[in-house]
């Protein structure tokens, strides 16, 4: 019997008594019984040939088969067996839209309850406090070179008693000499007067700039800038010596000796305090009712 080339049910090579489905390339494991096989002239060789279709009639669950009667047609051939070669995948899984979104992609929606931004009163954005310290880390080194160049001197006389016999020592080879060296022999008064220019100088630099810019070399640097929190504009003499009249304060009285180190704590604090603080303001920045801010200050 030659070998089929369409899909279709045809007699069992293997079994005359039963068809099998052979699925256009091999013979199937799927087949159905027969009781009565059409004319020979009527089928090619080998093949059930029924009238106007393909396909055998279709096989009742018990009994066997039932030929076709002369002049009517056929009953339905049975369905031919699926999962008996390669299928093609179903279509790709369409992805329902988000509303907004791009097509082929999804955009994450916005939610509510975000973080609000500190601004002033009228809506301009507040320095971070990083911004703040890098702003003051950059003024100090720009004040730190002023206190040395102006008062440098008062510093060297005020420590030169120490340092005489720290060289005393050196010289002796003695190594029990250092142990008699205190600092009780410090000069206080060129302390003093070391520590009254290193407060002028604090003083002078943020008046000068603050009252002409609105802002430090050092906030400058990093963007950002002082104004009256609410309104905006370059400070007033007045307001920039309020300002910055706590900072040099607390730089004179640290240099007293013992209670000194009570009020540099109190300077401590004060740096600190933009931290936690609900409307970012310093110490210095609440007695002058100012803001630190994102941004240059427009003239008057």
């Amino acid at each position: 019997m030659s070998t089929p080339t369409t899909p279709g049910w045809y007699d069992d090579p293997e079994d005359d008594s039963q068809l099998r489905y052979f699925d256009g390339v091999v013979w199937s494991k799927h087949t159905t019984p027969r009781s009565t096989r059409p004319a020979a002239s009527a089928a090619q060789p080998g093949q059930q040939q029924y009238p106007g279709q393909g396909h055998p009639p279709q096989y009742p669950g018990q009994g066997g088969t039932q030929a076709p009667v002369q002049g009517q047609p056929p009953a339905q051939a049975p369905a031919p067996p699926t999962n008996t070669g390669w299928q093609a995948p179903p279509p790709r899984e369409q992805h329902p839209q988000f509303p907004g979104s791009q097509q082929g992609g999804w955009n994450a929606p916005a939610y509510g309850g975000m973080q609000r931004v500190a601004t002033t009163p009228d809506g301009q954005p507040l320095a971070s406090y990083w911004q703040r310290v890098g702003a003051f880390l950059l003024d100090g080194i720009i004040q730190f070179v002023l206190m040395m160049v102006l008062g440098g001197w008062f510093l060297f006389k005020g420590f030169e008693p120490v340092w005489d016999e720290l060289t005393a020592a050196m010289d002796s080879g003695d190594p029990t000499a250092f142990d008699s060296i205190t600092t009780s022999n410090v000069n206080y008064g060129y302390l003093i007067a070391f520590g009254v220019v290193a407060a002028v100088i604090t003083f002078a630099y943020g008046v000068f700039f603050l009252s002409r810019t609105g802002a430090t070399p050092g906030k400058a640097a990093v963007g950002i800038s002082v104004r009256l929190r609410d309104r905006p504009g370059v400070l007033s003499v007045g307001d920039a010596a309020k300002r910055t009249s706590l900072q040099a304060g607390l730089s004179l009285l640290g240099n007293i000796p013992l209670l000194g180190n009570l009020f540099s704590l109190m300077a401590l604090v004060d740096l600190l305090w933009p931290a936690w603080d609900e409307r970012k303001q310093a110490l210095h920045d609440k007695l002058a009712k100012t803001n630190v801010v994102i941004g240059k200050q427009p003239r008057s």
